[in-house]
């Protein structure tokens, strides 16, 4: 009889792992008979690895030792804001993976990426499976959330590769708590899943007809969680310290390690009572922390992370152009939304009380293990999901072209055609970014593909096609072709640090990019460097775009237009200056903004004489 899939939600704080048994969920318990695992993993003595409780027990003596959020930390950049923000909460050494960029953790002389970090505890929960159900799991389908990049993805699928878990899907966490519910006989309904976890929020709306769910809008927050509500605790707790004390409680790493586990227990306590009262003795040297902390002194401070939360489902309603009215139900997962207040204000936000009968904590693994039982069956729901960023790669005139559009469905793909923008050029270099931001620098550069060798031609005359697709796991696959050569190149987006171009996008260059060859090509505006404002007029020329160009310079203080009839310039002014005076003057900026408003040609005096051509080569 071959061994049941895995359904493990991987968390920031605990784990959850499920079983299918006689066609009901079974939840895997450890030996205290306890379902929620720990995501710590603390390194002992002799260099010996402790995971789940007792690694939370040991990390009490040795918190520098110890680490626990890790899932906050996988597939991102050593220079990401959440890392930076992650060095300052937690107490054991996160430091820069000199191999490319990515993130290590230290642990006594021992050095560990996240996803290191993620695959011990996917493969203590794989060990303590074969113990507990007398099997040998092989495969999983294993959640993450859903606003999880491909890098995040890709490193999750790298974690259980070092468990010896064969991933038979990576599921978007809202989707498993929706498959988690019972919908026999209640076809068509549009459930919201507001998933509030440890370390990640997660928003998702989803249609449900019969076995097919299809995801309608999702958005969420990889750096906002409970541990979010934790924190703001400890620092409430250690400023009173510091007040009647004069000492710093982070200067102290195992006395803040106490007061976090306190500060966790608390918070807990205040689900059900009015106040909790706290006594840390001897929490530096002599001094001694007692107080207490009232469940609505925990509001107030929550309260502006639950509205952070609530303005998220706002714009996910707005991108689904749905009403809360329209909702059937609304799911309540994660561990967080055990909290009064966090009820309260969700179900004051959509109108309706959350649905019963869902154990917040469970519903995802439960959902997972069900998918993962009807893949093994050959009739795996159909699950409709979408990508939840926009992804596409760097034009001229340090633009984002979108290839996918956030909230498409998936899987998908899509090409585009793309040319030089250069006289003799012999690279195309397309960065593939994602995100939202029309600036293409201020996205975030998942890899590049570079096609050498072009034919040496004149600027807008080579063909590069660009396709982007992205399978059922979220996973992205881009590849670029020379339309003139047949050369191509192909990436899968990975998470790893050890390749070429795994840094945040930055400075673009721009020699090497190329132009939309198409007259579609998005309308362009932001800022522009050196030349940049040279490749945008030549793109313009190229799609004879008709329209005004306005352009402004910070060192001058200066604004000025140019005016194009169908990609010709017919007019130029910048101030006290006109015509062609006007126009190399705009080409001397060396930083500036520009912003192209397509549309029919104002009228006005051709002060141009000069081809368009015949300008650029001077």
């Amino acid at each position: 009889m071959a061994s049941p899939v895995l359904g493990i939600d991987l968390g920031t704080t605990n784990c959850v792992v499920a079983i299918i048994k006689d066609d009901k969920p079974v939840l895997l318990q450890d030996d205290q008979g306890q379902h929620l695992f720990p995501s710590v993993v603390t390194l002992g003595e002799g260099d010996n690895i402790w995971m789940g409780r007792e690694a939370v027990a040991l990390g009490a003596a040795v918190p520098g030792r110890t680490v626990y959020a890790s899932k906050r930390l996988i597939g991102r950049w050593y220079s990401d804001n959440v890392v930076q923000k992650a060095r300052n909460m937690y107490p054991y050494h996160i430091m820069e993976n000199p191999a490319g960029g990515g993130v290590l953790v230290q642990l006594g002389d021992n050095r560990y990426t996240p996803e290191e970090i993620s695959g011990m505890i996917l493969k203590a929960m794989k060990d303590l499976a074969a113990k507990r159900f007398d099997i040998t799991p092989e495969e999983a389908v294993i959640t993450v959330p859903a606003y999880f990049n491909h890098a995040q993805r890709e490193a999750t699928q790298r974690a259980a590769g070092k468990a010896n878990l064969r991933v038979l899907r990576l599921l978007n966490e809202p989707t498993a708590a929706a498959l988690s519910l019972q919908s026999e006989g209640q076809s068509d309904r549009v459930v919201a899943v507001y998933d509030f976890g440890g370390g990640t929020f997660d928003i998702s709306l989803i249609r449900i007809q019969e076995a097919v769910y299809e995801v309608l809008a999702t958005d969420g927050d990889t750096f906002l969680g409970g541990d979010d509500f934790d924190g703001m605790i400890c620092d409430e707790l250690s400023n009173q310290f510091e007040q009647s004390t004069g000492i710093k409680l982070r200067n102290f790493p195992l006395s803040w390690h106490r007061l976090r586990d306190s500060a966790e227990k608390t918070k807990k306590e205040l689900t059900h009572s009015e106040r909790c009262a706290l006594y840390l003795p001897r929490l530096v040297g002599e001094d001694s922390l007692a107080t207490e902390l009232t469940r609505l002194k925990l509001e107030e401070m929550a309260k502006p992370l639950i509205e952070r939360s609530l303005k998220i489902c706002a714009r996910t309603l707005e991108a689904a152009k749905m009403n809360p009215s329209e909702l059937s139900d609304v799911i309540l997962v994660g561990g967080q939304t055990r909290m009064p207040l966090l009820r309260q204000m969700v179900e004051e936000f959509f109108g309706r009380p959350a649905s019963p009968g869902i154990d917040p904590d469970t519903a995802v693994a439960e959902g997972a293990a069900r998918e993962g039982s009807m893949l093994r069956e050959g009739k795996g729901a159909l699950l409709l999901d979408i990508t939840p960023i926009t992804l596409g790669i760097n034009i001229v005139g340090n633009r984002l072209y979108p290839l996918i559009h956030r909230n498409t469905k998936i899987p998908v793909r899509k090409d585009h055609m793309f040319t030089t923008h250069r006289d003799a050029q012999t690279t195309a270099r397309m960065v593939i970014l994602q995100g939202d931001n029309p600036v293409a620098s201020e996205n975030v550069r998942l890899g590049e593909i570079v096609l050498s060798n072009l034919q040496e031609s004149e600027r807008f005359s080579s063909k590069i096609e660009v396709a982007f697709e992205i399978d059922a796991n979220g996973i992205l696959h881009v590849k670029g072709i020379d339309q003139d050569t047949g050369n191509e190149k192909e990436i899968t987006i990975r998470g790893s640090f050890d390749e070429e171009g795994k840094e945040k996008a930055g400075d673009l260059p721009e020699s090497e990019t190329v132009a939309p060859s198409e007259p579609s090509a998005p309308t362009i505006s932001g800022p522009f460097r050196e030349t940049e404002l040279i490749d945008v007029l030549c793109f313009l020329h190229a799609n004879q775009k008709s329209g005004r160009i306005e352009i402004s310079t910070k060192e001058k203080e200066q604004t000025g237009s140019m005016i194009m009839a169908a990609g010709e310039i017919t007019h130029a002014s910048l101030g006290d200056h006109k015509g062609k005076d006007a126009f190399f003057y705009v080409l001397g900026m060396r930083e500036g903004y520009y912003a192209f408003h397509e549309g029919e040609s104002i009228a006005e005096p051709r002060e141009i004489e000069e081809p368009f051509d015949s300008l650029i080569k001077r």
